[in-house]
């Protein structure tokens, strides 16, 4: 089969230095655009939707959390769940918004996002689509993250075995975790994922591109993502990748799927994971 390269995010802050002159930037900047960020899944405890604002260009820290929006989901069978802001009251969870009833999505249907943000009114939907299963895990030394490891000892990388569905166009996320904590190889929010192209209906060990040491348990979880997801990520990759040459086409926003000039993305996904302990 052909093997599956995963497109890897690489989502940094990113510092340049000059040693001639300095450049000031103007600082008449844009009004604030409202982000969305929302998940629905069919595994319980996964779904959230988080509402926040672009920062200026100067700004240190986080960007603004939005914690008065009225947060609706609604599905094409005619249920409806309003989602509440922050109900543990977590400094770290912001702005993240949580149904009030806890639900978990069912693959075939789709499911609409409403967000009322100070009088404006942002929508999306997204389907949400099977997943392939993992058959099985196992793991192998990699020589390369051997002879050199990121981190000392951490050098088993995972084999996943699953089949494909020949007969639909697919496209998927993955998230690796590390003893129950997620865990990426270069950054903390990297996103790996890719579509099915040219992948064969057995997958015979899918490498994953991040390592584990011995004793360590290690899982690995699958999301379906629908092509206007998959476009998202692609977009973001192409995006944070652009090296500004001449023949680089001019950075634009990712093709998101929020209304009224909402950035960020909303999506719906399968969840298929499986475990394995590296002995």
């Amino acid at each position: 089969m052909k093997k599956i390269y995963f497109n890897i995010i690489y989502i940094a802050l990113i510092t340049l230095f000059s040693c001639e002159k300095t450049i000031v930037i103007d600082s008449q900047q844009s009004a604030a655009s409202v982000v969305i960020e929302g998940l629905i899944t069919d595994q319980p405890g996964k779904q959230y939707v988080k509402v926040s604002k672009t920062s200026d260009f100067y700004q240190d820290g986080t960007t603004e959390r939005i914690v008065n929006a009225t947060v609706v989901i609604n599905d094409d069978k005619g249920n409806e769940t309003p989602f509440i802001h922050n109900p543990s009251g977590d400094e770290k969870t912001e702005g993240y918004y949580y149904p009030n009833n806890a639900f978990t999505g069912d693959a075939g249907h789709i499911y609409s996002l409403s967000v009322l943000v100070d009088g404006d009114l942002y929508t999306a939907e997204d389907k949400l689509l099977p997943v392939t299963t993992i058959d099985s895990l196992s793991y192998r030394v990699n020589d390369d993250e051997k002879e050199d490891p990121k981190i000392t000892g951490k050098f088993y990388e995972l084999l996943a075995y699953m089949k494909e569905p020949q007969e639909t166009k697919d496209y998927y996320l993955f998230k690796f975790y590390r003893n129950d904590s997620i865990t990426y190889y270069l950054r903390n929010s990297d996103i790996y994922f890719t579509d099915d192209t040219g992948i064969g209906e057995d997958i015979d060990g899918i490498p994953s591109p991040v390592f584990f040491a011995i004793n360590d348990v290690a899982k690995m979880e699958i999301y379906s993502l629908s092509r206007n997801a998959y476009l998202f990520y692609n977009d973001l990759f192409n995006l944070i990748n652009n090296d500004g040459g001449m023949i680089s086409p001019p950075p634009v926003n990712p093709r998101s799927n929020l209304s009224n000039g909402a950035l960020g993305f909303f999506r719906t996904s399968s969840v298929h994971s499986a475990s394995i302990q590296i002995k």
